[in-house]
Order: structure tokens, then sequence, then C-alpha cells
């Protein structure tokens, strides 16, 4: 079965949404980490944690700015 342009758009719209989702699922595990780490005293580790969980929220910012220039129309 072929597909068109816009049913393909959906599908990969689709898959980074749900992208998203497990990236969202992902950083709110390792903020919860970071915090415990940073009350425990540890400094260097919650610092670790937490430039992974800066990099999961612009990913997560990429895809749905991708998602979104999908919906508009093309020039």
């Amino acid at each position: 079965m072929e597909t068109t342009g816009m049913d393909s758009t959906n599908e990969w719209a689709d898959q980074l949404e749900e992208a998203e989702a497990k990236i969202a699922e992902a950083y709110d595990i390792l903020e919860a980490l970071r915090q415990e780490l940073k009350d425990a005293g540890r400094k260097k580790d919650s610092q670790a944690i937490g430039e992974a969980v800066e990099r999961l929220a612009r990913y997560g910012r990429l895809f749905q700015d991708i998602r979104q220039s999908w919906s508009e129309p093309e020039d």
C-alpha cells in the first residue's frame, strides 16, 4: 500500500509525539533523581544528571518544533 505525503507526515508526527512522551517520562525520573542527589549533598552527581535533564528538555522542544513545522504550509 502506497502512502501519500500527508499520510507519511502524520505517521512521522505520531512517532515524534511518542518519542516526546518517552523523553518527558525520562525527564521526570531524572529530575527527581537530580533533586534527591542534591538533597543528599552529591553536588557533582546532581550536576551531571542536571546536564542530561537539560538535554532531554532541548530534545523535547526540538521534536515539538519539527512536528509543528510539518503542520505549516511549505513555501
